[in-house]
């Protein structure tokens, strides 16, 4: 009876969306610091566009550092560096109020161990529900995003506990864990691969809730923020997958994770036809929708191998910073018309577990910065994108396997600039709640498939 289309409620939510980009709008900003030095002709522009496929994809060099190659146009030619200082800085983005939260438990033997509890707290919204009465029923409804990550065909299962502490989404962070009430318990439930879940709440859990929804005081919004933890989705350490929960809406309509109030107990008791009372057991539910108010996930990454060689980056995670050694003398004396950085992903190690569905990493995104920010991840967070002279994007096609980066700019602003040595820091995908993971060829890798950046000149 309860459950009868709950999933068809649509009520749209007042949530706050955090600064997020289109990805097929991204724009590189390639205007030069030097006007004299970066003004190039139409004839210029002309041997770029006809030798591009030729020098990046044919006529490249793996040799060594500083080789050069003279194509049959005698006024292009391509320098090869070879980025052998890479340095892998854990640095913990952001785990909540984002796109999505995740939520499960996970063995991967190339990444290491992941259990992400989800947490979640309810509107006080007088607008949506009036009053809780001691026999309403609340419901959570869990929308989930198509992404999994682990055994896609596996059975999930959770429990659902009051949060042991205080949190804010806003301060969440990576590997910083929330504490659980384990004696609390609220509900559990299991997840195949549906992509909506209705669990009934607890009796109890309803009339605490209730307390803070009922009160009429000046000062129930700053006692239920600086009291009520909250709900904490808990996954049992047998599941094998991660699934992600949809926070904010990315079209109009579209359902998100939300708390249902069934308000039925809460109509007037009418006479039926036959001059009866109708107390409504016979009736569908009348249900009303409650948003989140808050959320994030208490995520937690252990047990990650150790990695002889190779590159692995993790998006909420790890940034990566690259030491960009050129001969800048030598190039000073040089017309640049394009540089690119070079990374090749190593996919070996994944082919091994066929059976773990990982997302697949598509972007990466260089930040450059005049020294390494006190907060790395909050920085980039917060990096506007669009139109950033100091943010170089990539996207990796569908059957490619290496990422080519246009950072003409930041190699202009090395060489002629008056800043030098600034700080470049490789990151991949977007801080949006899902998990991506990536493996990259180090200096140890065979000469085509190391890290490198590629520069073009005009005699």
């Amino acid at each position: 009876m309860y459950l009868k289309n709950l999933h068809n409620i649509t009520a749209k939510l007042p949530v706050m969306r955090l600064r997020s980009y289109p990805e097929d709008k991204l724009i590189q900003n390639n205007s030069y610091l030097d006007q004299n030095k970066g003004s190039r002709s139409m004839v210029a522009a002309f041997l770029i566009l006809i030798f591009s496929v030729t020098i990046f994809m044919g006529c490249e060099s793996p040799g060594l550092v500083g080789d050069d190659i003279i194509t049959e146009d005698d006024s292009i030619e391509t320098f090869t560096y070879i980025v052998d200082d890479l340095n892998i800085l854990q640095e913990n983005a952001f785990s909540g109020r984002l796109s999505n939260t995740a939520l499960g438990h996970l063995q991967d033997p190339l990444y290491g161990t992941i259990k992400s509890t989800a947490l979640l707290k309810p509107e006080i919204s007088r607008a949506q529900v009036d009053t809780i009465l001691d026999n309403t029923k609340i419901f959570l409804r869990l929308i989930f995003n198509s992404t999994i990550y682990g055994n896609e065909s596996s059975v999930s299962e959770f429990e659902i506990f009051e949060a042991g502490e205080i949190w804010r989404g806003n301060q969440l962070r990576y590997n910083r864990e929330i504490e659980v009430d384990f004696g609390s318990k609220v509900a559990e439930f299991q997840v195949a691969q549906q992509d909506t879940v209705i669990i009934e709440l607890s009796e109890e859990w309803t009339q605490k809730f209730a307390g803070y929804l009922n009160n009429d005081a000046a000062d129930r919004d700053s006692l239920y923020r600086n009291n009520f933890p909250g709900l904490a989705i808990v996954p049992s350490e047998n599941n094998q997958k991660v699934r992600f929960l949809k926070n904010i809406p990315q079209e109009e309509g579209e359902l998100i994770t939300s708390f249902l109030v069934d308000t039925t107990s809460a109509q007037l008791i009418d006479p039926d036809e036959n001059g009866e009372e109708d107390n409504g057991n016979n009736a569908d539910p009348v249900l009303a929708q409650l948003g989140v108010r808050d959320w994030g996930a208490s995520f937690i990454r252990t047990n990650e191998p150790e990695y002889e060689t190779g590159i692995v980056l993790h998006n909420g995670e790890r940034a990566l910073l690259i030491d960009v050694s050129i001969p800048k003398d030598v190039l000073k004396t040089k017309n640049i018309v394009n540089a690119q950085l070079v990374m090749s992903k190593d996919f070996g190690p994944e082919s091994l577990f066929p059976g773990i569905l990982r997302p697949r990493t598509n972007l990466a995104r260089v930040y450059v910065f005049n020294q390494k920010p006190a907060d790395l991840m909050g920085e980039i967070y917060t990096t506007r994108v669009l139109d950033n002279p100091n943010v170089f994007t990539a996207i990796l096609g569908e059957d490619e396997e290496t990422f080519r980066m246009d950072i003409t700019q930041h190699i202009l602003n090395e060489v002629y600039g008056s800043i030098e040595n600034r700080k470049p820091f490789l990151t991949i995908q977007n801080i949006n709640g899902l998990i991506y993971s990536s493996r990259f060829y180090d200096a140890n890798a065979p000469d085509n498939l190391k890290p490198r950046i590629v520069i073009t000149t005009l005699k």
